[in-house]
Order: C-alpha cells, then structure tokens, then sequence
C-alpha cells in the first residue's frame, strides 16, 4: 500500500511561511517608524512672511498684505505655506501661543505652544515644519498642526537635534534621549548630551547623520556612539569621540577615540589603530592619517597600513605628497609609501591633464601629466580655475594665466577668487574701488566702481549706489528682461536717472530716480534724495520715498522692505530708518 502523506507537512511549512512574513511585516513597520519624510518648501511655495516694525513683529502675505499687524514682542512662521503663527506677547516672561491669520488663538486649554527650531543652513525654513511643542502643566509634548497631540507632555525640555531635521531631543529626569516627529523613540533618556555627527551627502541630506552621546562621570565626560535609527555602535567609554564625516558610507563608520589621554582609530566598533598614540590627524584629500607616538611621526591608511613608518620628527602633506623629515633631512613618499626623488614639497593634482607644484623655496609652477613643467616665470601663488586657466599672484598682484604661461588677465588686480557654485571669478581693485567679473573662458566684463557682488539662483549682480550689471552664471553680461522676460516693469537708466519701460519699451515711470529696484511681485523700489519708497506696477506711489536704507540691494514686498536675506527666509521692515 502506497505510504499516507502527513497532514502536519503542509502545515508546518504554512507555519514556516506565515512567521517569515510576520518577522518581515514587523521589521518593515518598524523601518517606516524610524524613517522621516521631511517636508520640502520651496521659495515659490512661500505664502507668509515675518514683518517687522518698531521692534515689533507680525505677518504680511506674498502679495504684501498685512496679515497679523506687527504688535507682538516676537513672531515665529513655522510653516510659511500655512496660516498658523507662533507669537509671544513678553518675550521676557510670557509664554508663546498660536494664533491663525485672524489673530484668533488656538488651544487655549494649552500652557503654550511653541515652534522647534532648525539649523537655518540645512532647511530654507528654521523650523521644523509639522510639528509643534505644547506645554501642559510644567511638562512638554509634541503634536501636530491640527491640535492632535504625537506624545502627551512627558518630557523636561524638547528641542531639535543640530543638523537632524525630524529628530527632536528629549529631556526626562535630567537626561536627553532622541525621538523623530512621529514620536518614535529612537534613544533612551540616559545621556548628559546628544548631538550629531554632522555626516551629509548629497542624496539623503543629513538623514544618515548618526548620534555622539555623552555621559558624565566620576572621571570626566565619555563618549560613545549611534547609528541614525538609534542602533548602538560604541559604548560610551571614549573621553574624546571624532566620527570622520568625509569617508563616505553609512556603514563604514571611521571613528578617531581617545581613552585614558592615548588616540586610536576604529572602524566602526573594530579597533584598526590602537589607542596608544599621542596625536592623530585625518588628511581628507589623501584619506591618510598622521599620527604621533613617543614623539615620532608616521603616516597609515584607512585601513591601518604602514605608508610612513614611526621614524620621523614631523609630517607635513603637500597635496599628494608626504613630507617626512629627521633632522636635517628630508625624505618625500607618494601615498602609497614610495619614496620618490623631487625637488618640490607639493604637488596636488587639479584636473586629468594639470597638477600645481611647490618647490622647496615656495615657488608655485604647473606641470602636465608627464611632469614636465610649463611656466618660466615665478609666482608666489598659483590656484586652479577651470579647464587650462589658473589664477597666479607673483608678489604684490593677481591675474589670470594659462597653463602654458600666456597672461590672459594682466597681474594687476588686488585679489581674484572663485564664486562659490559658478564658474566665475570676481576680480577687485583697490587701486580704481571697482569689482569686476571673469566668465569661465576668462575675459573680463567691465565692472562698478564701490560695488558689492551678489548672487542668486539663476544669476549673479554686480550693484553700487548708482548702477547695477547682470550676468548669467557662465559670466555673460545680460539684461534684467532678458532675465525675467514676463515681468511688467524693467528698470531704465537716463541722464544718470532711473525710471521704468514695460515690456514693449514704452516708458511707464519717468527717468526722475536716483535709483531704483527690481519688480518683487508686484512692487518696485524708488530712490529719491537718499531715501526710499515704493510703487505698484501701473506707477502709482505706494509709498512716499521715506526709507533711509543703509543698503542699495534692495527689494519691495507691498511697503515693506526685505532684511536678514542671509539665511532662510526673508524678513520684511517698515523701519523708515535702518
């Protein structure tokens, strides 16, 4: 007879099934309650602004309308695409409340509620943008726009974490822990402090950024560590802990620790050096370290192999290479340990065919990629621009060369440097008070005497008391319409005055200004015997020239002005002297 195949096989592979999957539902519910969706808002989302007035604050709207008049002592917009205001009566002993753009307050049954502030350099908005801290008795808890409260009011304190937007720090019983915005807890209250390791990559932002935890003990303060989901990687043993932010990856953790006044280097929680060296110095450019021990020098790679052997009386990096000295003697290593015969104490490497030499006597040349060298002339300093132009100073004056030797921008200027996020230089001379700009091919547009440089999204100016030059962002001088060809107002300049044209060039404000500003909306700026005032697109006075602005670079929202452009948002002035 044929064997009966057992009932319980099928069943217990179901079994088998059905727990693989709940392990698998748990562990992805758990991964979405540690993960954060932060919300992103851009310039053109903005609906409110912060007014100021008389040292008094309120709320105007994009189109410049006065919102909430500016009575109160302070005024926080933690989300400016929503009408819900933070504001404080006495910033010295009140209590801050939420107001909606009636003026009306909400949760009144509160002790306060208050916004959490962000680090404005990682958020256009310094807040965070969804929840907000409420007082209830002496205790704080976090909840959302709407009222609904994501933790009752446990906490000491509650407060962001530097440079983790949707992490908040929470106080109990004397000790930080760590929750997200959705009230998961991601560290226990058992920390002195907690901050973060300040880890950033373009993708994920500061998301993977993890925790420094500290303790504080009969012997000093210790340190240890955590990953961002909370996951501890280092007890809290080190008297001095230094995660390594510019060695890339969430899961190669690169630590310098000190324990008991001796440093080493950890891999995540293995140890590649010991903590028996007097000093380590992480070179980011070559991703090498120098360290020191019993007053001798040598040099590892991240991986803790010998490249300089402990034999030296000092270490000094010239880009790519190592300067290793004893006594009168010099030797120089590559950073793979070779030892090299040179006569040059750097050579850093700035494209696939250049790299910039320093000789012993500090002279600065260029070579190719076979070495040979290209210029005859001396300079005291030579810096890479782009493609075969590199900015040179001889001993008093800057200009711009190529690598072959040829002047293309005579060493006649006071400074030349790059502009951050442009392939443009900004030349000065002190000599004429006038600043200049050099496109990526390296000619020179004239510049403005006594003029300061700015930036913007899609452009950059150059603006003095009287006049203003536009360029695009490869250094190409172009105009305000050109810019912004939907605009209804374009500034005009005759006879050293300014008016405005509409699009067709038929003049809309006559030519009667000493100055004027770009169209913000639907305001322009007018300056007139030194002060400023305001008009509407059709020309018509807003208001009376009356603002004495210390600043020529100025824009209208309604009749107010724009301050603290810095960082963040804009706050707008009714000050008529500032």
């Amino acid at each position: 007879m044929p064997k009966k195949r057992s009932k319980l096989i099928p069943i217990t592979i179901f079994l088998i099934f059905l727990i693989i999957g709940l392990v698998i539902g748990i562990v992805m519910v758990n991964k979405l309650n540690y993960f954060v969706k932060l919300e992103e808002i851009d310039k053109a989302d903005v609906e409110y602004y912060v007014l100021e007035k008389n040292d008094k604050y309120g709320v105007i709207n994009k189109n410049g309308d006065i919102v909430i008049e500016a009575q109160y002592d302070g005024i926080k917009i933690p989300n400016p695409t929503t009408d819900l205001f933070i504001c404080i009566d006495d910033i010295n002993n009140g209590e801050w409340k939420a107001i909606d753009k009636t003026n009306t307050q909400k949760w009144t049954n509160l002790n306060s509620i208050d916004a959490i502030s962000i680090r404005a350099t990682t958020s256009l908005v310094p807040y965070e943008k969804t929840v907000l801290k409420y007082k209830e008795g002496n205790s704080y808890g976090i909840m959302d726009f709407e009222g609904n409260k994501i933790t009752d009011a446990i906490y000491e304190d509650i407060k962001n974490v530097d440079y983790k937007e949707g992490y908040l720090k929470v106080k109990e019983q004397g000790l930080y822990g760590v929750i997200n915005i959705k009230g998961k807890k991601i560290l226990n209250s058992e920390y002195d402090e907690i901050s973060s390791d300040g880890y950033y990559n373009e993708k994920t932002k500061y998301q993977d950024a993890g925790f420094i935890l500290r303790i504080k003990t009969d012997n000093g303060y210790k340190y240890g560590y955590a990953k961002s989901n909370g996951q501890k990687v280092l007890d809290t043993e080190y008297s001095e802990l230094n995660r390594l932010t510019q060695i890339e990856g969430s899961n190669s953790l690169y630590f310098i620790a000190s324990l008991n006044g001796k440093y080493g280097l950890l891999k995540n929680s293995n140890e590649i050096l010991k903590t028996e060296y007097r000093t380590i110095n992480f070179d980011s450019n070559n991703k090498i370290f120098i360290a020191e021990k019993d007053s001798a020098f040598g040099v590892f790679d991240i991986d803790g192999k010998t490249i300089v052997p402990m034999d030296y009386d000092s270490i000094a990096i010239g880009g790519e290479y190592i300067n290793a000295y004893k006594g009168e003697n010099t030797v120089i290593f590559d950073t793979k340990g070779n030892n090299i015969q040179t006569e040059n104490s750097s050579k850093e490497k700035v494209s696939e065919e250049y790299s910039i030499i320093i000789d012993k006597d500090n002279n600065y040349n260029i070579v190719d990629k076979n070495d040979n060298i290209l210029l005859q002339d001396k300079y005291s300093y030579i810096e890479y621009f782009m493609n075969d132009l590199f900015i040179a100073t001889n001993s008093t004056k800057t200009g711009l060369i190529r690598a072959n030797g040829q002047v293309v921008i005579p060493l006649e200027y006071s400074t030349i440097q790059n502009i951050d996020g442009v392939n443009l230089l900004q030349a000065t001379s002190l000599e004429t008070n006038k600043t200049f700009i050099i496109n990526s091919e390296g000619k020179m547009n004239e510049g403005l005497e006594n003029s300061s440089f700015v930036k913007n999204e899609n452009y950059v100016k150059l603006i003095s008391n009287t006049d203003v030059k536009y360029y695009t962002l490869d250094g190409n001088e172009i105009t305000y319409k050109e810019l912004y060809p939907e605009n209804t107002l374009y500034a005009i300049k005759q006879n050293d005055k300014w008016g405005f044209k509409d699009k067709d060039g038929k003049i809309k404000v006559n030519c009667e200004y000493d100055f004027v500003s770009e169209q913000n909306g639907n305001y322009v700026g007018v300056k007139k015997d030194g002060k400023w005032g305001v008009l509407d697109l059709n020309g018509n006075v807003v208001k009376e020239p009356s603002y004495e602005i210390a600043f020529n670079n100025v824009s209208f929202l309604g009749q107010f002005y724009e301050i603290g452009t810095n960082v963040g948002l804009p706050i707008y002035c009714g000050d008529e002297s500032n």
